[in-house]
Parts: structure tokens; C-alpha cells; sequence
């Protein structure tokens, strides 16, 4: 088995208490924190009402609104942090790669889940509208590697 380097070159960052790494990091060093009372969805009916939710997001900085459309927000987010990530590293210039850049390029996004809020969304269509109703863009809008996917080819990355 050969052995191979890996090598990390830019950093990137949506979360709770921040949206960029400087962002976030200033916010880690004065003691902010990213919990708050949940504003996403109406949390009165649960015990726990307070979460760590990304907040002052907006996805028309990364790509147009056409085509987040059709990606549920966990994508939104890890392309932001991708997108970040590739500029920090120098790697976003304009300048076309070759191919064995390209190739020697590679794009992993470690996830547990994703996708949830377009698959409850599309359950629910089906309950109340019928099949028809659920959207095509349900199966690459909800799996977790389309971040990996959608970040090798908005760059050219082949690796």
C-alpha cells in the first residue's frame, strides 16, 4: 500500500457562532456563544426551546438563489464553508486547472445526516397532495455527499 500525504491548505466555517472563520473565532475568544432560543420552527410544544442554530446566513454570497433552490440547507452550508475553505487556499483564482491539478485535488465532507428539512418537507406534499407533488430534486437535494459533489464541480476538482 502506498502511502500518501494529505495536506490542508484553507479553513472555512458556518456554525453557530460565526460564518466565517475570523468570525467565529473572534466569537470563541470573547466568550460568545451560538445558543439561543430556536427561531427556525415553532419549538413552544418541546421541553428544550434553545438550540445552536446559524444565524445572519445568506446564500446568494455563494451561488445564486436559483440554484439553492433545489439543495436543502445543510448543502447551503457546506458549500459556503467549502467555498471559504477553496478561496483561503488560494485554489479559487479563475485560472483553469490542468488536469493533473485537477486530478490531485479532492473534495470529502464528513456528515452524519442531511437533508432533513426537504425530506419532511416532501413527506408532507405526498400526505396532503399526492406523488406528484414530491420534488425531483429530492434524492440530490437530501444526501450528504452532494456537498463534495457540488463543490468538485463548481472548481474543477477531480481527485
Amino acid at each position: 500500500m502506498t502511502r500518501r500525504r494529505v495536506v490542508v491548505t484553507g479553513l472555512g466555517l458556518i456554525s453557530p457562532v460565526g460564518n466565517t472563520v475570523a468570525e467565529g473565532w473572534a466569537n470563541l475568544i470573547a466568550g460568545k456563544t451560538g445558543i439561543a432560543n430556536v427561531t427556525k420552527f415553532d419549538a413552544s410544544a418541546l421541553a428544550c426551546r434553545f438550540a445552536g442554530e446559524v444565524k445572519g446566513f445568506n446564500v446568494e454570497e455563494y451561488f445564486p438563489a436559483k440554484e439553492a433552490r433545489h439543495m436543502d440547507t445543510f448543502i447551503h452550508y457546506g458549500m459556503a464553508a467549502s467555498i471559504q475553505a477553496v478561496r483561503d487556499a488560494g485554489l479559487a483564482t479563475g485560472d483553469a486547472l490542468t488536469e493533473d491539478e485537477a486530478e490531485r485535488i479532492g473534495v470529502m465532507v464528513g456528515s452524519g445526516i442531511g437533508g432533513l428539512p426537504m425530506i419532511e418537507h416532501n413527506y408532507k406534499e405526498y400526505h396532503e397532495r399526492g406523488a406528484r407533488r414530491i420534488s425531483p430534486f429530492l434524492i440530490p437535494a437530501s444526501i450528504i455527499n452532494m456537498i463534495s459533489g457540488h463543490v468538485s464541480i463548481q472548481f474543477g476538482f477531480q481527485g
